[in-house]
């Protein structure tokens, strides 16, 4: 497998991306990756020696910036370092791209340069949530890249987790749901209520309204609600992950005495295995569902050893020859699904990260 990564995407970049592919291009001498950004700012940070021979840099000698307007900067920015990523993914030199850079221009980008599967209305940001049972995780679509959804755009995006969890995460049938206010039938919005109308007509094993307590169960597999909505919960929940490791930290460390040093100790293995469940950087990235390609958006903030889980997240969404099957079920699903006309616009209202 090719993989492209950004290496100017993300508020530590070109330092923390070039040293995270140079990790994952060492552990996995089978693949290559491909680092695309401005060669005099990029090689700097490769390391001392030679780079690993499966490595190279791809120039580019422009930058989307976090706070440029999406699909602007993309259209602009012709030599940038996400456009010209996309572009290798396009022309079949490459197999799959991550970025940690501004979200929204990862979506624009990909809906101009890749496009979207047949009969996809919107593309949708999935994100992996720690779950009690079920597999252990519960995806949470769309959790960022759409504002403004409409029903339909709300189904699609369960019939694309549904596959997803499938073939990723091996759940033979994954139980779908819409995020609301509760679990009543009378509760929600607009939004939602036409969106579980649709659900109840689908083949999905559909469990109607969940809360957001629900996410971490593993009740359900899958939960759809709009960009908005879900971007906010996705970043509540990171916050709240580290705060409660923080606090409990801060309360051994208050005590101060024997015992409760003592216990820390004795859970050592256990926090670190929380911190592991709740850290972002285990994920590494969010797969950009109903791309005609692969397309991993990772955290703002990311580390080398996030973008190193992202660069793996990339591989094993690309080997798990996902389109075909996101089709099959896109297109088994307009059998329920209302026809939507086809606009001239190519990217939507997105949420940067």
């Amino acid at each position: 497998m090719r993989l492209v990564l950004d290496a100017m995407g993300g508020d530590h970049a070109p330092a923390a991306p070039v040293e995270g592919g140079v990790l994952f291009a060492r552990a996995h001498p089978e693949h290559q990756v491909v680092l695309v950004g401005d060669t005099a700012r990029v090689t700097p940070h490769l390391g001392r020696g030679l780079p690993p021979p499966n490595l190279r840099v791809h120039h580019a000698s422009e930058v989307v910036e976090m706070d440029d307007h999406a699909s602007t900067a993309f259209r602009r920015k012709r030599d940038s370092s996400l456009r010209v990523g996309f572009e290798l993914v396009r022309d079949g030199h490459a197999d799959a791209l991550v970025s940690a850079g501004n979200s929204g221009a990862v979506m624009a980008g990909g809906l101009m340069t890749l496009g979207r599967l047949p009969g996809v209305e919107r593309p949708a940001l999935a994100a992996l949530f720690p779950a009690l049972k079920g597999g252990g995780r519960c995806l949470l679509l769309d959790a960022g890249a759409n504002v403004d959804c409409k029903p339909s755009h709300l189904a699609q995006f369960a019939v694309l987790g549904e596959a997803y969890v499938r073939l990723r995460m091996g759940v033979s049938r994954p139980r779908v749901a819409v995020l609301s206010n509760g679990e009543e039938a009378s509760k929600g919005t607009p939004l939602t209520r036409e969106a579980s109308e649709l659900l109840r007509q689908s083949d999905l094993d559909f469990a109607g309204y969940v809360e957001g307590k629900d996410l971490f169960s593993g009740d359900v597999q899958v939960v759809v609600t709009d960009g908005f909505t879900g971007n906010v919960v996705l970043k509540t929940s990171e916050g709240v992950g580290m705060g409660v490791i923080g606090l409990l930290r801060q309360a051994i460390e208050k005590r101060g005495g024997l015992s409760e040093k003592l216990g820390a100790m004795l859970l050592q293995p256990a926090l670190a295995g929380l911190r592991k469940m709740v850290d972002y950087a285990e994920v590494g990235g969010a797969p950009l569902l109903g791309l005609r390609g692969v397309g991993i958006v990772a955290h703002g903030r990311s580390s080398p050893r996030a973008i190193h889980n992202a660069l793996g997240a990339a591989l094993a969404t690309a080997q798990a020859g996902l389109q075909e099957e996101l089709t099959r079920c896109i297109a088994r699903a307009a059998s329920w699904l209302p026809a939507h006309p086809r606009g001239k616009k190519g990217t939507e209202q997105s949420v940067s990260d």
